[in-house]
């Protein structure tokens, strides 16, 4: 759809300019789509919303001056604009894998409301709890912390709200890591997280460390029904989006009677990828994994992570 905010470019505004392009994207994605959309898919359909918006724009990483890691912008960007919704009663104010619209954000008519208004509206919340936040994360007791954790990757020269709406620094320093694993120690997490998934090894092929750093091979799944399945996997330390071309490559690569293949990366795939996976006119259907499921299996498998409790000061010694 053709930009309503008057400008030329994307990178040649500021950081509030494009938080309201995307605000604005965004409302008209989620109303199209019915209301409900995977957050991964929401991001990969925001072109849709506004031209200026380019896969490019979604993507691109940059190297923090603070850290010396590579981040991508746009995840802070769409955080913040995700946070002004909630606090406009657009968005409900849930952390799951959806975006959901309320009732509001449904039918506002986004022909008679500016991402300037929605700003305005919510700019009183949004600096009432950035000058909290800082407050509580100023006087933030650890009780158990973990060595040589590093730390977390911050948008550089920001001129966005100090709203910090990005997930657990945990998740962001496990994708760090992930993706600049040794190969040898890669095959290693990898193998440990099919088994947490309940798969178990084919004894005679297993799982090979490829040529490109990942792992190839097959597995065994068993159901609740104690129906078994043949599962080919393959993981991959990707750093740039995964095309479909990696979903034919895999599903031509594997053997006959697989029942389905499991495709791991340590970033995300394109929506072609997604489309060329779930393609019912293909023989194989192929399971995805992006870095976000993969994290989200570490922390379901509780897998070579371990909690640590925190105390923050209430408000009460801040009054």
């Amino acid at each position: 759809m053709k930009s309503n905010a008057g400008v030329v470019s994307y990178d040649t505004v500021t950081s509030i300019e494009r938080e309201n392009i995307v605000m604005m994207a965004l409302l008209r994605v989620l109303q199209e789509e019915g209301g409900k959309v995977e957050k991964k898919a929401a991001r990969n359909l925001l072109p849709q919303g506004d031209e200026l918006i380019t896969p490019d724009v979604l993507w691109r990483e940059r190297i923090s001056k603070k850290t010396g890691d590579s981040y991508r912008p746009f995840d802070f960007t769409i955080n913040y604009t995700a946070q002004r919704l909630r606090l406009f009663d657009c968005l409900e104010s849930s952390r799951g894998k959806f975006f959901v619209l309320t009732e509001k954000g449904l039918s506002l008519d986004l022909n008679a409301i500016t991402a300037d208004e929605i700003r305005a509206a919510t700019e009183g919340a949004i600096k009432e709890i950035s000058i909290a936040n800082k407050k509580k994360k100023q006087a933030q007791v650890v009780v158990e912390s973990t060595p040589d954790v590093k730390p977390v990757i911050e948008e550089d020269e920001s001129e966005s709200s100090d709203f910090d709406e990005t997930t657990e620094s945990w998740r962001e320093q496990l994708k760090f890591q992930l993706r600049q694993m040794a190969p040898s120690k890669f095959e290693i997490f990898c193998r440990e997280l099919v088994r947490k998934m309940g798969a178990k090894i084919d004894d005679e092929i297993g799982l090979q460390l490829s040529q490109d750093h990942g792992i190839d091979g097959y597995a065994y799944m068993v159901n609740d029904q104690f129906r078994t399945t043949r599962v080919a996997i393959q993981a991959k330390r990707y750093n740039n989006q995964v095309g479909d071309k990696y979903i034919r490559d895999f599903r031509g690569s594997i053997q006959n009677g697989t029942d389905y293949g499991i495709l791991i990366t340590t970033d995300y795939f394109s929506s072609a990828a997604v489309k060329e996976a779930k393609d019912p006119a293909k023989s194989t259907p192929i399971t995805l994994l992006d870095i976000d499921d993969v994290v989200d299996l570490v922390e379901k498998y509780q897998l070579f992570v371990k909690k640590v409790e925190t105390y923050a000061l209430g408000d009460f010694y801040y009054e």
